[in-house]
């Protein structure tokens, strides 16, 4: 389903992965205040998670496929855990922070974990004659 290494289709895959991170923390941030997103956190929000998605499209662009899709994971296991947060009663101020740093972080170890597997294919499968 993803694309082989070094495919101009990862630049796809990055820009739908953008979009659909963007429309989905469009819909949390709604979520949280109750209000549309205006146009300029909109322009904020697709820059940064365009810089989020780089990193993981970037490794499968260069053949760490399972770096990407465990990145996509944990991003997705942060998002759901921030969603809880934003629906919630609110009890001290940082609980939508703190939401939003667990996202990151679960796509950072999810990033980290699935290169580590890369890795490990990659010695396997050079061992193997």
């Amino acid at each position: 389903m993803l694309p082989p290494a070094l495919s101009p289709r990862w630049l796809v895959v990055l820009l739908v992965t953008a979009a659909l991170w963007t429309g989905l923390a469009m819909l949390a941030a709604y979520l949280n205040t109750g209000q549309p997103p205006t146009l300029e956190t909109l322009r904020g929000a697709s820059l940064s998670l365009l810089l989020i998605a780089g990193p993981p499209a970037l490794l499968g662009f260069l053949g760490a496929r399972m770096g990407f899709l465990f990145a996509q994971i944990g991003l997705l296991i942060g998002y759901l855990l921030l969603l809880r947060a934003f629906a919630g009663p609110n009890t001290g101020g940082f609980e939508d922070l703190a939401a939003v740093a667990t996202f990151l972080m679960l796509g950072a170890i999810g990033l980290g974990l699935g290169t580590v597997l890369d890795i490990g294919r990659w010695f396997v499968g050079k061992r193997r004659p």
